[in-house]
């Protein structure tokens, strides 16, 4: 197994589903609308929800991605959410031994307000933290490592200021960002940042009904496909299009992505869930 290949896979995991460690939609985006499609909203968000997703190149499978929705506090324009992604590549890979958490709060309507990523390094965390100035339109970017997860010896190493617009997306917050707007029927010109360095990120939310096939199911399931592209280089040649397939119902879950790399394209594939009374749903066609 090449070093290249685990490298990719941590990238593939620090972008969580190809979207980067911030985005930053602007207030205006060109639009088209569709008939029948209702406002963004945080209604498909479920406490409890867990999902695992199956990184992979090729035939080689190279870790998991789970998610889960911690909790909901407030109500209205004031709720929010908070949740959390464990990316861990598999035992037994040589040159790799990754384990990282992204935990991340959003308001209403799945816009971040603040992100802490945990990466384990030769025993020790490397802590990366978002700090919001709302009035100001400033983002503190606070990095750090520390002995243990929970965060014990923190040692703050670097801290970076960048001017960022109103409404502010981490890589996890605008996961569900990307749930909550795939009926939409908008295209989204997308200013993205990622680890200090700007670019920009197209999300084309058509609402077109198809379906995919999954190793976790027995027959197709009802998806929305959207695709984007990705007006940057990442690390590892991270950059270019990328496609998702996100569940036709009012869950929006994530079945399924398609991202590139240097060394190809990567598929990122759901495998597990637990959401109370939810299942892949089953395409019919009507």
């Amino acid at each position: 197994m090449s070093k290249g290949i685990l490298n990719t896979f941590a990238v593939v995991s620090a972008t969580l589903l190809f979207l980067g460690w911030m985005n930053i939609p602007p207030d205006s985006t060109n639009t088209f609308e569709l008939q029948n499609t209702s406002a963004p909203s945080s209604d498909f968000l479920s406490v409890g929800e867990e999902l695992t997703y199956e990184v992979s190149w090729w035939w080689v499978k190279l870790g998991t991605i789970r998610t889960k929705v911690l909790s909901q506090q407030g109500n209205g324009e004031d709720k929010r959410y908070s949740a959390v992604a464990y990316i861990d590549s598999y035992s037994g890979i040589p040159f790799a031994n990754l384990h990282a958490i992204f935990e991340t709060t959003m308001d209403n309507k799945c816009f971040s307000d603040s992100f802490v990523a945990r990466e384990q390094d030769s025993g020790r965390w490397k802590i990366t933290r978002y700090r919001f100035d709302r009035m100001n339109n400033m983002l503190f970017v606070e990095n750090s490592t520390a002995e243990s997860e929970a965060g014990s010896d923190v040692r703050i190493e670097k801290i970076d200021t960048i001017a960022i617009e109103s409404k502010s997306q981490d890589g996890l917050s605008l996961l569900f960002f990307a749930r909550a707007n795939v009926k939409s029927g908008r295209q989204y010109n997308v200013p993205t940042i990622i680890k200090s360095s700007k670019g920009n990120t197209i999300l084309n939310f058509l609402g077109k009904r198809t379906n995919i096939k999954i190793d976790s199911t027995k027959y197709p399931v009802d998806v929305i496909e959207f695709d984007g592209n990705a007006e940057f280089t990442g690390i590892f040649g991270l950059n270019g299009p990328f496609e998702g397939w996100f569940s036709n119902d009012p869950a929006q879950i994530p079945i399924k992505a398609k991202m590139k790399v240097i060394l190809g394209s990567i598929n990122i594939e759901l495998k597990k869930w637990q959401r109370t009374g939810w299942n892949p749903p089953q395409y019919i066609l009507k």
